[in-house]
């Protein structure tokens, strides 16, 4: 897949999610006003009686809307004590139309009640409302008049509806609260992935351009002294040092794409030259291994920074690598008989890290000059043309 492709999909997915995130939006704006559909069930007794109370009915309902309304948008933590009032008035409207016979299916506005209590998840007062409310109506059921069998007609949608709407409600909270920490640990985990790609790039660069700066500076100094004296090797240094410039360009540019992957022959290659160039005789004993593409990059990479600080900082006429198989691992050793001392630097430790990623180890000695030692598991190489996770 192109990288056009890869953009369009993701803008077609960036869209996608966008306008679902649009759709639920408008549906959390506009459901609280749906669900005033329901107050129809009150026109069933101004429609069925024979004076056709109308008035009342219609009275409770302009008394309600504007604490509904209130109640849909009291939602903020500051705003919870008029969330309270709104509902408190809505319960007891639905007291007043049962206790004073205005309405008996104004119960319904308990449900409404319940329904916005709910929205402070925290549950404590707005518990207390509902169930203050639903102690009175019990208490109405009782006083009233009514044959038993139609007392129980304006509770039971009550008794039914509120314990599902507020268990319904708290649910629906929790999973909105547990949503949102899913979507803060996926952006923290892109944060800290996005952290780990910049700290490898920088190791890579700082362990590419570590390398190929000294060899270039080196070069250099060696062209300028010999530019009065043997003008033809002066040329010849300085024709070096612009070929070493444009390979490292390319493998900068390869290391910033993320495909960069020294092998090792090009690698000891460009030592033994930097080597050459400092007076620094260099010496290697290599058995052939078999190694893992990632394996032979992290040993590239661990070839030039230790051959870069050689040449920095320690002040060796001499220097050693060897590569060899110790029963289950793969050893590579570099050794110069330089001053030793000193700590590790960011490029020791960005080479540590990468040793150890890959489940070897990575020592430093520095008694007898220095000595780096890289230890990594034997590891059978992929067959070419076989991708991971390829059977």
């Amino acid at each position: 897949m192109s990288k056009a492709d890869v953009s369009a999909s993701a803008r077609g997915e960036s869209n996608v999610d966008g306008s679902a995130t649009r759709s639920a939006r408008l549906w959390q704006a506009v459901e609280p006003y749906v669900y005033l559909c329901f107050l129809g069930f009150m026109a069933f007794e101004p429609a069925l009686s024979p004076d056709g109370r109308w008035l009342p009915t219609l009275v409770l309902i302009a008394i309600f809307l504007p604490f509904y309304v209130a109640g849909t948008r009291w939602t903020a933590a500051d705003q919870r004590p008029k969330l309270y009032v709104a509902c408190s008035a809505m319960a007891v409207l639905a007291i007043v139309g049962v206790a004073f016979q205005l309405n008996v299916n104004s119960t319904i506005f308990l449900i409404y009640a319940a329904a916005s209590a709910t929205r402070d998840t925290t549950g404590g007062r707005a518990g207390v409302v509902v169930a203050l409310a639903l102690a009175i109506l019990a208490c109405l059921f009782f006083v009233t008049d009514w044959p038993l069998a139609f007392r129980w007609a304006p509770f039971l949608p009550v008794l039914l509806l509120v314990p599902v709407i507020v268990l319904s409600q708290f649910l629906q909270a929790e999973r909105e609260r547990h949503n949102t920490r899913l979507r803060l640990g996926e952006e923290e985990i892109k944060r800290l992935a996005a952290i780990a790609e910049r700290e490898r790039i920088s190791r890579d660069l700082h362990d590419l351009l570590g390398h190929t700066l000294s060899t270039i500076t080196l070069k250099s100094a060696l062209a300028a002294r010999l530019a009065a004296t043997d003008p033809e090797r002066a040329g010849r240094e300085m024709r070096e040092v612009e070929g070493i410039s444009r390979d490292t360009l390319d493998q900068v540019r390869e290391a910033v794409r993320g495909y960069r992957a020294s092998g090792l022959a090009e690698e000891i290659s460009g030592i033994r030259k930097a080597m050459a160039s400092a007076g620094i005789a260099f010496d290697m004993d290599f058995e052939p291994v078999d190694l893992a593409p990632e394996q032979e990059s992290a040993l590239a990479m661990v070839l030039r920074e230790g051959s870069t600080n050689v040449l920095r900082h320690s002040g060796a006429t001499a220097a050693r690598a060897t590569l060899g198989r110790e029963r289950t691992d793969v050893v590579l050793t570099l050794a110069d008989n330089g001053q030793g001392g000193g700590s590790e630097g960011n490029g020791l430790t960005g080479i540590r890290l990468r040793v150890q990623a890959l489940g070897g180890t990575f020592s430093r000695t520095t008694a007898q000059g220095t000595r780096l030692t890289v230890r990594l598991p034997t590891r059978t190489p992929q067959p070419a043309g076989q991708t991971a996770g390829q059977p």
